[in-house]
């Protein structure tokens, strides 16, 4: 066990207030461990990563308390999937994460031998250059669990990790622009969360640190234009929805990027499932993040699927996938632990997705993009009315994460888990999706 682990572990699943860092420190988390964090300009706010680790061994068991791959695909149906050749073969998924890992290459090889998967074609980018402005710590960890469960998902997926210099705001939506402008993939995923003002802007518009659809909510980082233009370009920008319980109007601060419209918001739940995998339950992560944020309006397609929204004002998460560390997975970060929280949600949806575009593009279709509308509208329909909602997602109905989840849409768990193989049939063979 290295002494990496021993201080991983000895702080996994602290779940307090977020203390952004002005100098060389170490956060304490609201999503995940204590993490090392370097340092941001004092005109940036720090972002943290979500990833909760809660155990280690020196070798990985298999069990409902740390799911292995086979055992994740077939709870929610991948293998179904990948047995009929839908693997993400021929699409791309992006990452979004800072300070990096330098062992991702070996650890992503050391996870693929132990469980008999595809070593995939794996890119670092440091898109404004490797300067070594951050340590990894934390986000080592992260890194390791995004391209290694995304890849479970999407065995035969490409994978760009993009790495940003500092774990701050700015630089990682500068990821996003730079995916979008070299045309990297139509799945980016984001891991992490932040929020809180001071000077230079004011929370109680809502949005996190601004909101999206201002210039100068995130220190003059025009969120919304970039949203935009992914939406333009049939990209699904995904985000976690956080480790410490509801947010929003009358509850903690909203985190970045998941309150933005625009972003595909994934919350966490408790899955439970046999010893071979099958999917037996599902309630509401009582970590999960979730709620009603200041601004903006509700959005048309959340109206018309009549959600339960008593401010009416935008509402999420949009949908969910396990994110408990103690029905957490299996990843290798230089040696072996079982981790959880919506940093696990978040790449299973994006790995999801890259099938759902394989899919469309078999069928001549562009990527889904910006996917919302059509979960609500087509999906759901008026108040889980629609007939395929049963079909296509597991209805989360129990749990509490400061709100009670319930049928239909609810702020734990959103519109709820996938049944993938139907929902991606769903998605990839409509064209409007």
């Amino acid at each position: 066990m290295t002494h990496r682990n021993v201080f991983l572990v000895s702080f996994a699943a602290l779940l307090i207030v977020v203390l952004f860092a002005l100098s060389s420190a170490v956060v304490t988390s609201t999503y995940g461990a204590s993490v090392g964090v370097s340092s941001s300009p004092a005109s940036s706010y720090g972002v943290v990563p979500t990833a909760i680790i809660s155990q280690v061994a020196d070798q990985p068991t298999c069990s409902p308390s740390g799911l292995c791959p086979s055992m994740m695909d077939n709870a929610y149906g991948f293998n179904v999937l990948q047995r009929q050749g839908i693997n993400g073969t021929g699409q791309t998924i992006v990452i979004d994460d800072a300070c990096g890992d330098p062992n991702i290459q070996s650890d992503l090889q050391a996870f693929d031998s132990q469980f008999g998967l595809p070593n995939p074609k794996l890119t670092v980018i440091y898109p404004e250059g490797q300067k070594n402005l951050c340590t990894p710590d934390g986000w080592s960890v992260e890194t390791s669990l995004d391209v290694e469960w995304s890849h479970v998902v999407a065995p035969g997926a490409a994978i760009d990790l993009l790495v940003a210099n500092q774990p701050s705001a700015p630089d990682m939506y500068k990821n996003w622009v730079y995916a979008l402008n070299h045309n990297l993939g139509n799945q980016i995923s984001n891991s992490y969360g932040g929020g809180g003002c001071d000077v230079m802007c004011n929370n109680t518009i809502g949005q996190g640190i601004g909101p999206c659809d201002l210039t100068n909510g995130t220190q003059g980082f025009n969120v919304q234009k970039v949203l935009d233009e992914a939406e333009a370009k049939n990209v699904t920008i995904l985000a976690s929805a956080g480790d410490s319980g509801a947010w929003g109007i009358g509850k903690a601060e909203e985190p970045i990027p998941s309150d933005c419209t625009g972003v595909l918001t994934v919350g966490g739940t408790t899955l439970t499932v046999s010893s071979a995998g099958n999917y037996t339950s599902e309630s509401a992560w009582s970590g999960t993040g979730g709620g009603y944020v200041t601004k903006p309006a509700e959005p048309a397609y959340q109206k018309f699927a009549e959600i339960k929204d008593p401010y009416g004002t935008l509402a999420k998460p949009d949908v969910a996938a396990d994110a408990n560390p103690d029905t957490g997975v299996w990843f290798y970060n230089s040696g072996w632990g079982v981790v959880g929280g919506t940093s696990l949600s978040s790449p299973l949806w994006t790995g999801f997705m890259a099938l759902v575009n394989q899919i469309r593009a078999s069928n001549g279709f562009h990527a889904a993009g910006f996917v919302s509308p059509f979960l609500y509208q087509s999906v759901y329909g008026k108040d889980g009315s629609s007939g395929i909602y049963a079909k296509d997602f597991h209805d989360i109905k129990t749990g509490n994460n400061g709100y009670p989840a319930g049928k239909g849409w609810d702020p734990d768990t959103g519109l709820g888990s996938f049944r993938a193989q139907t929902l991606a049939e769903t998605l990839g063979s409509n064209e409007t999706a």
